[in-house]
């Protein structure tokens, strides 16, 4: 079994830690104890966003609600991967941006006018699981409602069997449902259809989902702080990738590769599905499979990023398996890297949202008529078909207005070229396909490129990376898929 305890000859060979001092807080690990009640509730980070912020946002959102209304937010369910096994849970994002809560059948009320609630005028109600002794012990440890009420400064935490019940009480002149997750079920698909049921015909609002998207869009220090982390992780994380890789190594290398080093500083998790494409691959946008042996001639496209307490990073490099760009590779590429840093460094207040594909369009389409991979601008999108700009933050395509680019938003500028194999151009450029993406900070003096400041993207800085060894060129792997000498079969 491969896992944190196999590397650790490796770690005593080099003499070293891997990535040197850690690149995130030290998580407080207090030990759990079972209690009369259950399973003490116990936090284990120190880093993360604080119970105020998060109040500060509900209250800007109330803002925005009509007098009388009320808004609704819930968390995704668990979803089913297969048999009796889910999916990890992640919050719903718009849910988690208004609570920290990060417990799955949950749901949020937020009134613009107060009611009573056993007793208590509130404008806001978090409903949670309560504790349960017996489950925790298969399923993991609740907060419970007064651990709730205690971490999360919520003015009222109401267990889930209370939700039909104090909601009937309330009447609301206007109602917003904020997002309706897919796939409803359990506890959730409840909370929907009791809202749906009684309040259904009540003026339905989308202002303050249109304030909220724009709210999300525009980061906090504490937001800012925490994509650094999740950049890092990931920047990290290529570097090794570009170091380990070598023809003879199958994608799904690089791709574990990189998912660990997430792990290793942090991460809870991808921030999307990791793509690795060598060959032919580097030519699918989100390509997911990662099975193809690398070959020696192969470009590979690497778009990866890790997620740190929910805030995403967005980072593609493209680079030859053999760690040196053939001619018609270094060709190709320049015209990206021409594109990408021309895209960030127009990216500044008030410009607008579209400019970096504005940009990129225009130096992919003079670059390739310059190699007579086409005639005109016109057929440009041939080979680069997609957007180079979206925002980042809780989801990797995070929410916002795409009005003109506003101080402290995070967004990525991607441009890319892909030359399938039989193109209308020379057979030298088949297969060949470039991303250059960073993720880049917008200030009120221009742009910081987050992870462009840190992971290289000139050949030359890439070729010497690449001639550098790195984790996956020690860590033990079987040398082939087929089945073991050491198997026997017999016949009956």
């Amino acid at each position: 079994m491969i896992g944190a305890f196999a590397l650790l000859p490796v770690f005593a060979t080099w003499g070293q830690p891997f990535l040197g001092e850690p690149l995130v807080g030290q998580p407080v690990l207090n030990q759990q104890k079972a209690t009369g009640d259950g399973f003490e509730y116990r936090l284990h980070d120190t880093d993360k966003i604080s119970p105020a912020e998060f109040k500060a946002r509900r209250m800007k959102f109330r803002e925005s609600l009509k007098p009388g209304a009320a808004a609704l937010l819930v968390t995704n369910p668990l979803h089913q991967r297969s048999n009796d096994t889910d999916f990890p849970f992640r919050p719903n994002s718009y849910f988690w941006y208004l609570t920290g809560c990060e417990e799955q059948d949950s749901a949020l009320l937020i009134l613009k006018d107060p009611v009573l609630v056993n007793g208590d005028l509130t404008d806001e109600i978090l409903f949670v699981k309560e504790k349960n002794p017996s489950g925790e012990t298969w399923t993991g440890i609740l907060m419970g409602v007064e651990k709730a009420k205690e971490i999360l400064k919520v003015q009222s935490v109401q267990p889930l069997k209370k939700f039909n019940d104090v909601l009937s009480k309330i009447l609301p002149t206007a109602f917003t449902l904020v997002e309706q997750p897919v796939g409803l079920s359990g506890s959730v698909k409840g909370f929907i259809d009791f809202v749906n049921t009684n309040w259904g015909k009540l003026p339905k609002d989308l202002a303050p989902i249109s304030a909220l998207n724009v709210a999300r869009s525009i980061k906090s220090s504490a937001e800012i702080d925490l994509t650094w982390k999740s950049i890092k992780a990931t920047v990290a994380a290529h570097k090794e990738a570009l170091k380990s890789c070598q023809p003879g190594m199958r994608e799904f290398e690089i791709k574990s590769l990189v998912e660990y080093i997430f792990g290793k500083n942090g991460c809870e998790s991808v921030a999307y599905g990791s793509i690795v494409g060598s060959g032919v691959h580097s030519c699918v946008l989100h390509y997911v499979d990662s099975r193809k042996l690398i070959e020696k001639n192969d470009m590979l496209c690497m778009d990866v990023g890790g997620e740190y307490h929910g805030y995403a990073s967005d980072v593609t490099r493209s680079y030859p398996a053999n760690g040196k760009f053939s001619p018609a590779q270094r060709e190709i590429y320049e015209i990206v890297r021409e594109a990408q840093e021309a895209g960030v460094q127009a990216c500044k207040p008030g410009a607008k949202f579209n400019v970096t594909g504005q940009i990129a369009q225009q130096v992919i389409s003079k670059g390739l008529m310059k190699l007579g991979i086409i005639k005109s601008a016109s057929e440009t999108g041939r080979y680069f078909m997609h957007g180079t700009t979206h925002y980042v933050g809780l989801d990797v395509h995070d929410t916002g207005d795409y009005g003109p680019l506003r101080e402290n938003q995070i967004i990525t500028v991607e441009p890319g070229i892909y030359i399938k194999e039989g193109s209308p151009c020379d057979p030298k450029y088949w297969n060949i396909g470039v991303r250059i993406e960073d993720t880049v900070l917008i200030t009120a003096n221009g742009v910081i490129n987050m992870s462009g400041s840190m992971l290289p993207r000139s050949i030359s800085e890439i070729e010497g990376l690449m001639a550098q060894k790195g984790l996956g060129n020690f860590v033990s792997r079987i040398e082939s898929l087929s089945e073991p000498k050491s198997v026997h079969h017999f016949s009956y």
